[in-house]
């Protein structure tokens, strides 16, 4: 618009020159054609004007189509049927007071409930503890006992003459069976062994009761006998002694007592049947050992 007020100022300077005789005009020039030069320029000018005003500001002429070429669009696809229509939720900048699961919470709700409560226990040993055992025969000399887990081992002193080993406490037992392996390392006397009371019973600190005796006779092999101790060695009543495999080696013994009767397995090998005429009625587990043996018991049962 500006540069349209200059012209138009500028036309007029000229036609008022021209006018008032500042500007001589060419001598074949007539005041006709003067007039009408004047009038076109004052139109032209107008019309300059006008234009000028229309434009927007900065642009002194029509914006020109841009003949550049421009890349084609690719239309927008609409997301497939099978898309989730949901938008996609923004982190919202205030904390939510609302509990929401976690993926770790989900997975474990999906999971079932929760099992709480005590931690289930390792099932129990069918085996006694060794720990239960109490020892007895120390008035009657030292001697050595060892008890871990289900392992008893009872080092003897050199003597036929008294016992030393172990009941079972707090157990009372009228008609059961008792089973166990057993080693018996050599003594240091013929005759040495270890003696079975399933329900036997203690006097003066030696075992009391109906037992079976597994003792190395003198000849080098092994005996199972019933007896009665406290008789020590192999003395007492029931009668006859029946082999045994080698106790030197790890035997299993299986000794039953019911009623006034007593059965004896070494190896699954009965060794004797033995029939009292009176019923030895109820007592413990008593396992007692003598003449320098180191007896090794193990994997106890009482039944």
């Amino acid at each position: 618009m500006t540069d349209g007020i200059a012209l138009t100022l500028l036309v007029l300077g000229v036609a008022l020159g021209v006018v008032g005789n500042w500007i001589k005009r060419p001598q074949k020039l007539s005041g006709r054609w003067v007039v009408g030069i004047f009038t076109l320029l004052l139109v032209a000018a107008s019309i300059f004007t006008f234009l000028e005003g229309r434009l927007p500001d900065g642009l002194s002429s029509p914006p020109r189509a841009d003949t550049a070429t421009v890349p084609a669009q690719v239309p927008t696809m609409a997301p497939p049927a099978s898309a989730s229509a949901t938008p996609t939720p923004t982190a919202s900048a205030r904390p939510s007071t609302s509990p929401k699961a976690t993926p770790e919470s989900t997975t474990k709700s999906s999971a079932g409930p929760q099992k709480t409560g005590a931690k289930k226990e390792p099932p129990r040993s069918p085996y006694v503890a060794a720990s239960n055992f109490q020892r007895f025969g120390g008035t009657h000399g030292p001697f050595t006992m060892v008890a871990e887990g289900t392992a008893l081992r009872i080092d003897t002193p050199d003597s036929i003459d008294s016992q030393w080993g172990a009941y079972l406490k707090d157990h009372m037992v009228c008609d059961g069976t008792v089973e166990f392996d057993v080693r018996l390392g050599a003594g240091t006397v013929d005759y040495y062994g270890l003696a079975v009371l399933p329900r036997g019973g203690l006097d003066n600190d030696q075992a009391t009761g109906d037992a079976i005796i597994l003792y190395r006779d003198s000849d080098g092999s092994f005996i199972a006998k019933f007896s009665s101790l406290p008789t020590p060695g192999v003395g007492g009543v029931g009668g006859g002694s029946y082999p045994v495999a080698d106790l030197r080696q790890t035997r299993h013994v299986v000794v039953s007592a019911r009623g006034s009767t007593y059965f004896v397995k070494v190896d699954g090998i009965p060794a004797g049947q033995f029939a009292e005429t009176e019923s030895a009625g109820c007592g413990k587990l008593t396992l007692a050992a003598w003449g320098g043996t180191t007896a090794h018991i193990d994997d106890v049962l009482v039944r």
